[in-house]
């Protein structure tokens, strides 16, 4: 598997012989599943056509979707609901081909930069997973067992013991194996003293928690983590990802 990862993405590394590809990403007006996407985009200098939807235009393009979901990417210049032979559906190998841009620093072949990244990625992964029950039992009940008709009340009652489940157990197991990460890393970023896509994946899933819309779950959780929140400081600074996110 590997092999055929790092040839697959590597075969079209020759920056300097090749046309820059003409990349375009549609998702929602949301950070969600595409901002680390958009975030290896940005620091690798790739430009792209960041085409949002509705989720009423959703509706409408689901069907001409490869497998169903967003977000959709294209490389080759055409729009990503003319052919699903010209999709790439995942948002993973999405970013790990935005890492090979550039220079490719962010996404670098060598195999021991690679297993400390993808090492990162399961724990950003692993982190989301255990969020996921919090987040949909809100919506979707019936995926964790209860009725789908659950009375509201019951449903905020127990998204509330969830989330504050989480944060209170979770999350400081979670911080103790990235500040691990970081220590290793000299602390400056999460796998080095360079970004890589293991950065463009952990910035977006620590933000999310600390933007004000999740209900039951403080803007200050990650203020007893001091290593944690000088960390996204250095990531914001970043002067791609600062200009990123004043355009937003």
């Amino acid at each position: 598997f590997w092999l055929k990862l790092q040839w697959r993405l590597g075969c079209s590394l020759n920056h300097k012989s090749r046309t820059m590809a003409s990349v375009k990403l549609i998702y929602f007006g949301i950070e969600g599943a595409a901002e680390k996407v958009r975030l290896a985009l940005v620091l690798s200098g790739t430009a792209f056509d960041d085409k949002r939807i509705t989720f009423p235009e959703w509706g409408e393009l689901k069907p001409k979707a490869k497998c169903g979901q967003l977000p959709l990417m294209t490389v080759d210049g055409k729009e990503p609901m003319e052919s699903m032979d010209s999709q790439i559906s995942q948002s993973g190998a999405m970013m790990r081909w935005a890492g090979r841009q550039g220079d490719g620093s962010l996404y670098p072949q060598d195999i021991e930069s690679m297993l400390k990244i993808e090492e990162v990625l399961g724990l950003v992964d692993d982190m989301s997973r255990a969020f996921m029950p919090c987040f949909y039992i809100a919506m979707r009940p019936q995926m964790f067992g209860h009725p789908e008709d659950m009375p509201d009340e019951e449903k905020k009652a127990l998204t509330k013991k969830l989330r504050e489940g989480f944060v209170a157990e979770k999350v400081p197991e979670f911080m103790k194996f990235l500040s691990r990460h970081l220590e290793a890393s000299g602390g400056t970023f999460i796998c080095g003293t360079k970004p890589t896509i293991a950065d463009c994946a952990l910035l977006p899933t620590l933000r999310n928690f600390t933007r004000g819309h999740i209900d039951f779950v403080p803007t200050t959780l990650f203020e007893p983590y001091p290593q944690i929140t000088s960390y996204i400081s250095r990531m914001m600074e970043l002067p791609q990802i600062k200009e990123w996110y004043a355009k937003q």
